[in-house]
């Protein structure tokens, strides 16, 4: 007897799942460690979910890993974000250059433990869909990260547990996707007001914003300190030696901005004459290619090239990335 399918070609229950979890995936824009959360548990409602992660392609062949989890690793199976590099024969490579998902079983895993190993070490997945992230560009598609579901046991998932995991990545990409529109149109509101910063946020904002974090953290942890029992010696000295490690990373933190910045003394270092003026004019009026041209009497197309080269020694993406690594030289 055949499994009656929805006209999206899903059985009825997964289609259903997949009807849930699209709403609540919407429903956490802006809060992108709830939105993957979220998004592993939608998915372990159609699947077995062991391991789960997701990254985004950078730069020099790194991934940033914002959201990690494995339920063999001890304390709610967190795992901290990271940044991977990644080689021209391992699984993101992979994914970056066939667009497409790769599934365990059409070479048993080598693909997958060819990578760098997450979680706990000592235990391999059996089973594993990893799939490419896309964000619509310029009229195309442009794969820009890569997300995987895995299990401990084989044989675990099926041709429709790859579609369905495609199809959330879509709703994940559209609540990206929306984030980035929301971003432009404040910059477009911000350019129309009074010439307002309207670029990415600076390193200082960053650690502001980290800081606040820490010290609502810090207060945490000095509320359940008061509220460790006086016979438990052993709880409260864990309690504290939380509370001194918070309270070091908050020194750390601020420190970031407080110690001045060889590195970006060193990446002014690497630009000519030319490109440093040109990058000053940008980090500290934001100017565009046809502003700059007219300002230093050569033609846009000129400042086109020396953008392009100011981004490759700087290391970053966007126009938005050069003031935040110059920062220090803008007073």
């Amino acid at each position: 007897m055949s499994v009656a399918r929805s006209d999206s070609g899903f059985s009825p229950e997964v289609a259903a799942a997949l009807s849930l979890a699209d709403r609540g995936i919407r429903m956490r824009m802006g809060d992108h460690h709830a939105l993957f959360d979220y998004w592993r548990f939608a998915m372990s409602t159609i699947c077995a979910v062991d391991a789960f992660y997701v990254g985004f392609y950078r730069e020099g062949r790194r991934i940033v890993y914002p959201y990690t989890y494995d339920d063999a690793v001890p304390v709610e199976r967190y795992v901290p974000p990271e940044v991977f590099g990644y080689g021209p024969k391992g699984q993101a490579a992979w994914i970056l250059e066939h667009e497409r998902p790769y599934v365990y079983a059409s070479d048993n895993g080598l693909l997958l433990h060819h990578g760098v190993s997450f979680g706990d070490e000592q235990r391999p997945s059996a089973d594993a869909i990893t799939i490419p992230i896309f964000a619509v560009r310029d009229g195309g598609r442009e794969v820009i990260g890569l997300a995987s579901i895995q299990s401990y046991k084989s044989r675990t998932y099926t041709a429709e547990h790859v579609r369905a995991f495609e199809w959330t990545a879509r709703s994940v990409a559209t609540v990206l996707a929306r984030e980035r529109e929301d971003e432009l149109n404040r910059e477009e509101l911000a350019v129309a007001g009074q010439g307002q910063e309207t670029e990415r946020a600076s390193v200082v904002e960053v650690v502001q914003d980290v800081s606040e974090i820490l010290a609502g953290l810090h207060a945490r942890i000095c509320a359940v300190e008061e509220a460790v029992p006086i016979g438990e010696p052993e709880l409260a000295r864990l309690v504290r030696e939380l509370r001194h490690e918070c309270e070091r990373g908050q020194t750390e933190t601020m420190d970031i901005i407080a110690r001045p910045s060889i590195r970006a003394e060193n990446l002014l270092n690497s630009l000519s004459a030319k490109e440093r003026e040109i990058a000053l004019l940008i980090a500290r009026g934001g100017l565009s290619n046809k502003e700059i041209a007219a300002r230093i009497f050569v033609t846009e197309s000129t400042i086109k090239g020396h953008v392009s080269r100011i981004l490759r020694k700087l290391g970053v993406e966007q126009r938005s990335g050069i003031a935040a690594k110059l920062e220090r030289f803008l007073d």
